[in-house]
């Protein structure tokens, strides 16, 4: 994730003129759970139901068409929505799993809608994954009578590219029920300062219009330039390398060649700094592994000794505290290399440096390897400045000032 960039669409949000821009559909959403509440769905007619008679008043209708904005489910036939009304047969069509004729069909439909809204309430992921309605009218349905409770975003291929592009695609989450993958994105929104004070609907509306947008069709992407495209593959595992420095005489710098074109700055700035971005969230998950193994304690625990502080400011001069297995402060840098394991060259600022010489024995530097894979290894160094040995420094850049005298 390019954490710079996700601050900059918050700021650029327009949170208070959307919230009045969604405020008809707020209220057409409001008048569609009192029209159909869990009490009134019981004795619904079917006519009230299905879509296909023109009518826009249906329970079908109100649901796919006027809360379209709510949380999209087209793309669909009708059929989705397990009886509908077909005009060119000039009759009601049904799926039989819902059973033997389209009467049986509606009253299952009746029931199982009655059931997911009770599951619902309770949270019951388990009634609700084993509902037997169609997983996109089950997610809508949620969303529109608890929207402070379901996150309305219901594609699939959507959520794990919002989990991707956001580094909350575990393994195992991604192998998870949608419903699952909605809560890992509401529990992000959750823990950001700015986010938490949103409704779901405007977070909603932020990851698919603001950052980092719905995911681009395939034709789309293949026009686009690689490196604005970089996209990381599910992270599966993070394992640890064992090397050694060489010393001093052993190590060796790269010569810059004049005949070389200028790089496009702006264009390197920004993918730099979301491989660096995700070379910090790999070090996050491999140092709560590190603790779980070292302090013998549970991933929720080890969670908790792990702050991200970069995320807060750069001026801390390294990007991850932790702790050593005696409970000391660990204080580490990242630096990311999509190259494998083997010698490695990177920058390394001023304040980096004197924050590397001021916390001594417990800084370190954390290098991943392989960072384009979903396997990534990760080297753990002590602060090699301490010696120096493994280690050649030249200054590569220096800052200017100029003084001028008035006239």
């Amino acid at each position: 994730m390019n954490y710079q960039e996700l601050q900059e669409a918050k700021q650029t949000f327009r949170l208070h003129a959307l919230e009045k821009e969604y405020k008809p559909l707020f209220k057409a959403r409001e008048d569609f759970v009192r029209r159909f509440s869990p009490l009134k769905i019981s004795s619904m007619k079917i006519d009230d139901y299905v879509q296909g008679k023109q009518s826009k008043t249906s329970f079908c209708y109100i649901l796919e068409r006027t809360l379209r904005m709510l949380g999209n489910i087209g793309g669909q036939p009708s059929s989705k929505f397990g009886i509908w009304y077909s005009p060119s047969e000039v009759r009601y069509k049904y799926d039989p799993r819902f059973g033997d004729d389209y009467k049986d069909a509606f009253q299952t439909i009746k029931s199982s809608i009655s059931k997911l809204l009770v599951a619902g309430k309770r949270h019951d992921y388990e009634d609700i994954i084993a509902n037997p309605l169609n997983a996109l009218i089950k997610g809508k349905i949620l969303s529109v009578y608890y929207p402070d409770g379901y996150l309305n975003i219901f594609s699939r291929e959507h959520l794990d590219y919002y989990l991707r592009t956001l580094d909350l695609d575990t393994a195992e989450l991604m192998k998870q029920n949608v419903l699952y993958k909605r809560d890992a994105l509401l529990a992000f929104k959750d823990s950001d300062k700015d986010m938490k004070k949103w409704s779901i609907d405007m977070f909603a509306v932020f990851l698919h219009s603001h950052y980092p947008k719905s995911p681009a069709k395939a034709d789309e992407l293949a026009v686009k330039s690689k490196d604005e495209e970089l996209e990381f593959p599910t992270l599966k595992d993070v394992s640890f390398v064992d090397l050694r420095l060489a010393n001093g005489k052993q190590t060796t710098t790269s010569k810059i060649h004049s005949a070389t074109p200028s790089p496009d700055y702006e264009k390197e700035a920004r993918k730099y700094k979301k491989l660096g971005d995700r070379g910090e969230y790999i070090v996050m998950q491999a140092e709560a592994k590190r603790l779980i193994k070292e302090l013998s304690i549970t991933e929720a625990k080890a969670k908790k000794l792990i702050k991200w502080v970069s995320r807060e400011s750069d001026a801390y001069g390294f990007d991850i505290r932790s702790v050593n297995k005696d409970k000391t402060p660990r204080y580490i840098e990242v630096k990311a290399t999509q190259r494998e394991v083997g010698d490695l060259d990177f920058y390394y600022t001023e304040n980096e440096y004197e924050t590397a010489k001021k916390y001594g024995k417990d800084y370190y530097i954390y290098v991943v390897y392989e960072i384009l894979t979903p396997y990534p290894k990760v080297w753990i160094i002590k602060n090699p400045f301490e010696d120096g040995e493994g280690v050649k420094m030249r200054p590569v850049k220096y800052k200017v000032q100029l003084s001028t005298l008035k006239e």
